[in-house]
């Protein structure tokens, strides 16, 4: 029999087919297909955990690569950095910080004009002769480690040193800053660096070694400040506040600082100064110079300027405040010379002064805080300037003047309301709430309790004759009197200090009114 091919197809797949209708080939088949998905999972498998393995590989790789990557750029980050710092420090070494500030941030420093800051100047007393005897290499590293010394105490005290010529030293204290504080800074650095010279003497002594004096000057006024120049840049101070500066160190003396009348009118309060009266210079004609003993007892208990915790409070509280108390008491003193009436021969400027004076020293006594010394002081300049408008019930009008004017020198809201009532204590008779409002009353009334109250009493009786308030010396005896009498001082300080001086000026006027002498 012929078979063809289709018919051989036909054959076999019915063969196949009609055996898979048996049973016992199912069975088989199922193991087959199972294993055969089973191979094909397992291979599959392998093939992912394979895949995975390699992408493994590639991201751990990539991670390193990244890692070193960032190392690298975070170790030019830190040596870019390190860089960077050395410039500014270089820079800050040789600039003041806000001027290196505006100098990276514009590319270019302004010339720019500063007023009342504090210029100080340093010179080695006979330095010349000094030079001439010693070798040069000892002579520079002495006069290296002798500035470096002082560069140290002017950036305590938050001085600007701008040069050495020589064997001269400058600095400047507000460049920027606060008037009242710099002049403080100023002043305090040059006593310590005498106190430093009086150190650096006792150690040359003791080794029978040559020491050195330094003459220092200090003096307050307006420069003219900027960056001169492209290549090795300096930056300078000009100006006539600094030629005077050096002629107020030139005329000072060994161991002694030396200041002008400028810097004395800012600084009186906390230094004891002695007056030299008028100094002729060359150049600039005759200045009213100063020499400032320290500290002033009032302030510190040791007498000397960096003893005071209290000195040291007040500031760090000016360094932070707004407040430009200088700038206040300048314009008050001089609206008050120029408002009040001629003939208020006690109620004048000088009253305010010398209120001023015993305010201050009654409120560090009583141990106020910073800002309620500059609080009192504060109400103290405005007390009497009600007296520009009206004689009587004065007090309100100087509040008002005290809300409008002080908020333009840096006094908050209620810093203004404190002030206020304050200057509403002092109204006669006196009724003090608080602390504050009871050092500013006797500070008020000090001079009943002190040497010079007969002078004042005279001038306040003339001032109230030329009013018509008062008729005759009797009757101005008897209210003094009366008043006297009445009054009693109330904060600790002024009770210890003035009452027993009192209670003789008023057995004085007892007398005098009863044999009814009076002096001319």
């Amino acid at each position: 029999m012929l078979y063809t091919a289709s018919s051989f197809k036909n054959f076999t797949f019915f063969h196949v087919f009609t055996s898979l209708k048996s049973p016992q080939y199912y069975f088989p088949l199922i193991i087959f297909c199972l294993l055969l998905l089973i191979v094909g999972y397992i291979i599959r498998v392998k093939q992912i955990n394979s895949t995975k393995r390699k992408l493994a590989f590639l991201v751990d790789k990539r991670t390193k690569t990244i890692s070193r990557q960032k190392d690298q750029i975070e170790e030019q980050n830190r040596l870019v950095k390190l860089e960077r710092d050395k410039s500014d420090e270089l820079l800050l070494n040789v600039l003041p910080q806000n001027i290196v500030e505006e100098l990276k941030s514009k590319g270019q420093v302004a010339i720019k004009s500063y007023q009342n800051v504090s210029v100080i100047f340093i010179d080695i007393v006979g330095f010349t002769k000094i030079a001439e005897r010693n070798n040069p290499t000892y002579l520079v590293n002495k006069l290296n480690d002798l500035f470096s010394e002082f560069d140290s105490i002017s950036e305590k005290y938050n001085l600007d040193k701008i040069k050495t010529i020589g064997d001269a030293y400058l600095a400047v204290g507000g460049i920027g800053g606060q008037v009242e504080l710099s002049s403080i800074n100023c002043v305090s650095a040059a006593l310590e660096i005498q106190l430093l010279m009086n150190k650096l003497k006792d150690f040359a002594s003791s080794k029978n070694e040559e020491y050195w004096e330094v003459r220092i000057g200090v003096h307050t006024g307006d420069v003219i400040a900027g960056v001169l120049g492209t290549k090795r840049i300096a930056y300078d101070i000009f100006g006539n506040t600094v030629n005077i500066a050096k002629r107020i160190e030139s005329n000072s003396e060994p161991w002694k600082v030396n200041i002008s009348e400028s810097t004395y009118k800012v600084v009186k309060t906390f230094f004891n100064c002695s007056s030299r009266g008028k100094i002729s210079t060359k150049n600039t004609g005759d200045i009213y110079m100063f020499y400032v003993n320290g500290i002033d007892d009032a302030f510190s208990s040791h007498g000397t300027f960096n003893s005071s915790s209290w000195f040291r409070d007040y500031k760090n509280f000016s360094a932070k405040s707004k407040i430009d108390f200088y700038g206040l008491e300048e314009y008050a003193i001089d609206f008050l010379t120029k408002k009040l009436a001629k003939n208020l021969l006690y109620h004048g400027p000088h009253h305010t002064k010398n209120v001023l004076e015993a305010v201050e020293k009654i409120a560090f006594n009583e141990r106020v805080t910073p800002e309620g010394f500059i609080l009192l002081r504060a109400a103290v300049l405005f007390h009497d300037f009600g007296y520009i408008d009206k004689y009587k019930e004065n007090e309100k009008i100087g509040a008002n003047y005290a809300r409008e004017i002080l908020p333009s020198y840096g006094f908050n809201t209620s810093q203004v309301t404190k002030i206020c009532d304050l200057i509403m204590s002092t109204r006669v008779p006196q009724k003090p709430n608080n602390q504050l409002e009871r050092i500013i009353c006797d500070a008020d009334l000090d001079y009943l309790g002190r040497k010079d109250f007969l002078s004042i009493s005279s001038n306040f009786y003339n001032e109230l004759k030329d009013y018509d308030l008062v008729e005759s010396k009797n009757e101005w005896d008897q209210i003094q009197i009366k008043f006297i009498q009445n009054h009693h001082f109330f904060t600790e300080y002024s009770i210890n200090k003035r009452s027993l001086l009192k209670k003789k000026n008023l057995e004085f006027i007892k007398d005098r009114a009863l044999k009814n002498k009076y002096t001319k």
